[in-house]
């Protein structure tokens, strides 16, 4: 299980998803929704976090 957290205005938001691809989706969503220090962690204890979208 893959875990994500980060923060908006109402406080924190924490959700999970079963595999890292639906993860990163969700975590690159949050950034879009303005939420910051999004992260996910990983069953082995891996944190991921830089989900901000390139721009070309």
């Amino acid at each position: 299980m893959f875990e994500i957290s980060g923060f908006d205005t109402a406080g924190v938001v924490s959700l999970k998803r079963l595999s890292l691809a639906a993860a990163l989706k969700k975590a690159r969503e949050l950034v879009e929704d303005e939420c910051w220090d999004v992260q996910i962690v990983d069953p082995t204890g891996r944190v991921y976090s830089s989900f901000e979208e390139q721009v070309a």
